[in-house]
């Protein structure tokens, strides 16, 4: 058929996008599997930090409440992953 994708660079988001000849946006397979992998190890390693610090601050049993910004740390979490 010939059909050819492109490469732009989008002016807003400063992201590339892969745009086929009839101006559909593209996801290949691979990009959303290693999006997934990426955010799948991304909540293993913030579980593991917070399982270690919590312990510690929590010595009330009575008055357990979360002792991590979980919202905070997910944020920096994926800033750093975009820095990254």
């Amino acid at each position: 058929m010939g059909l050819q994708d492109r490469i732009e660079l989008h002016a807003q988001s400063n992201c590339y996008l892969v745009i086929d000849d009839f101006g559909i946006n593209l996801m290949y397979d691979c990009a959303f599997s290693d999006m997934r992998c990426t955010e799948i190890e991304l909540v293993k390693m913030m579980s593991f930090y917070i399982n270690k610090v919590e312990p510690i601050q929590d010595t009330d049993l009575r008055n357990v409440f979360p002792a991590v910004d979980r919202l905070g740390l997910a944020t920096e979490a994926l800033i750093c992953e975009e820095e990254y």
